[in-house]
């Protein structure tokens, strides 16, 4: 005859709640990582000339929110295709190979 095995699990709402939380904490970190990890592959895909777009690239942390920017205005058209140095639509191809958007 098998013998049965009994566990009680004390505060198990409370237990529940710090699993949850920190299983949330974990994939914030990884998305973070993986945030720096793309800001710096631009960097090193952007066409230089005077290094201003390059050095444009930041990550912008608003809380639990996370955005990739670069406000040097010809960096539009850089990704646009305007530069020998890198391929068109450079920006959306790094981001796609690190896995931060999918293709259409």
């Amino acid at each position: 005859m098998a013998e049965l095995v009994s566990l009680d699990v004390v505060n198990f709402k409370q237990e529940l709640a710090r699993i949850e939380k920190e299983a949330i904490e974990l994939a914030n970190s990884d998305i973070e990582l993986q945030a720096e990890y793309a800001t710096n592959q631009l960097r090193v895909v952007t066409p230089v000339d005077t290094g201003e777009a390059r050095s444009g690239w930041e990550l912008e942390k608003y809380g639990n929110n996370l955005t990739i920017v670069n406000d040097v205005e010809h960096v539009v058209y850089l990704n646009n295709g305007h530069s020998k140095q890198a391929p068109k639509y450079f920006i959306e191809q790094v981001l796609q190979t690190i896995g931060l958007i999918t293709p259409k």
